[in-house]
C-alpha cells in the first residue's frame, strides 16, 4: 500500500493496517512534519468519527499504554541528510 501523506483518506486507510504501531508514528510525524499535519489531524477525526475505527482506536490505545516504553526515536540517514529534523531532534541524533 501506498501511503499519500497529503490524502486523509490514504492515511486512515493505512491507519487501519496496523493502528498500533501506525498511530504512535503517526502522531511523531504530525509532530516533525508540519508540511502534513494538517491532513493527519483531518484523517484523526475521520478516525474517531467512525465507530468501527473508533473501536479500533481504543484498542490500540489500551495496548499502547499497556506495551513496554517505545525505544529512543534515532533519525533514519535519509532523515538527517535532508534536514528534516527540528532543532531538538538533531540535538538527539548527534547524542545518540
Amino acid at each position: 500500500m501506498l501511503l499519500d501523506l497529503n490524502n486523509a483518506a490514504s492515511i486512515v486507510e493505512w491507519w487501519c493496517i496496523y493502528p498500533e504501531r501506525h498511530g504512535p508514528l503517526l502522531a511523531d510525524w504530525e509532530r516533525r512534519r508540519p508540511e502534513h499535519a494538517a491532513e493527519i489531524s483531518r484523517a484523526r477525526r475521520l478516525i474517531k468519527a467512525d465507530p468501527a475505527r473508533r473501536a479500533l482506536l481504543v484498542r490500540a490505545q489500551v495496548e499502547e499504554a499497556s506495551a513496554r516504553p517505545a525505544p529512543e526515536y534515532r533519525p533514519s540517514f535519509d532523515e538527517v541528510a535532508a534536514g528534516e529534523l527540528r532543532s531538538e531532534d538533531a540535538v538527539d541524533a548527534i547524542a545518540a
